[in-house]
């Protein structure tokens, strides 16, 4: 048995043997969180292997890009879309402030509430970060006074074993992974190495970002930059505020005294 077939024969296992606390919270079974991406695919795939009852959900957000929509209609039209009360816009404007990488109240808000008092399937792995390292196959807490319980059956996968599996069982993956190495919302802080790129990629989400810090700037946030460009180019910038100014202030003193030695 290789590595990969064991690493399925496992994520099978445990789904089986976790139904019979997900069916005592909900007669549907699981709670799929499905994003579209590699990893949800991965886990919805192997919640239809193990022969289990499930319903996966898609939790839209007003800055999911065009491409991600499309394939999910097109490729899974059993997938259940959850809409958001607030588009992420008028989120930013509820808390005035950009969501940071330290400050995501946009994933609390829209993502982090839903499948509540069910027993949810993610698709998170360790090989991701130091902080999901850490990370159990099982968690149970208790969160906006309801019962928070998360699966997380592909843990242990790496990256290269997710598309392995998925061209083995001939899953067709996003196109937009030929242009980015992770799909999310578009201008997301934690996609910062592809943050500008993909603003600039949707110049219509890019000019809703503007217009918001616009007004933002109205009700007194964000004055210590030049204008809302400024704002934005920070954001994408991956730097504190208080690096981004003082680089900018340096940056301006060196113009100046390249002038006077000119």
């Amino acid at each position: 048995m290789t590595v990969l077939s064991n690493k399925i024969y496992e994520s099978i296992r445990l789904i089986r043997k976790m139904e019979k606390v997900a069916l005592q919270y909900s007669p549907f079974g699981y709670h799929v969180a499905f994003s579209g991406g590699k990893d949800s695919q991965t886990i919805l795939e192997l919640c239809k292997m193990a022969g289990v009852k499930f319903r996966a959900f898609f939790y839209k957000t007003s800055v999911d890009p065009p491409e991600l929509l499309k394939f999910i209609r097109t490729n899974y039209p059993e997938v259940i879309w959850l809409k958001p009360e607030r588009t992420m816009f008028q989120l930013i404007l509820d808390k005035k402030i950009l969501p940071l990488r330290n400050c995501r109240f946009c994933c609390e808000i829209l993502k982090e509430r839903r499948g509540l008092n069910e027993l949810t399937i993610i698709g998170v792995r360790k090989e991701e970060s130091y902080r999901r390292a850490k990370r159990q196959e099982f968690t149970m807490e208790c969160k906006y006074g309801a019962d928070k319980l998360l699966l997380s059956i592909i843990l242990e996968w790496t990256t290269r074993e997710v598309f392995e599996f998925l061209r083995k069982r001939g899953i067709e993956i996003c196109s937009l992974y030929s242009v980015f190495k992770r799909i999310g919302c578009i201008g997301c802080p934690m996609n910062n190495k592809a943050q500008r790129r993909e603003l600039m990629m949707y110049p219509l989400h890019r000019k809703a970002y503007i217009n918001t810090i616009i007004k933002l700037r109205k009700v007194g946030r964000y004055l210590d930059f030049s204008d809302a460009e400024d704002v934005l180019n920070w954001w994408c910038s991956g730097k504190s505020k208080k690096v981004y100014l003082a680089e900018k202030k340096q940056l301006r003193l060196w113009d100046n005294n390249s002038e006077l030695a000119a």
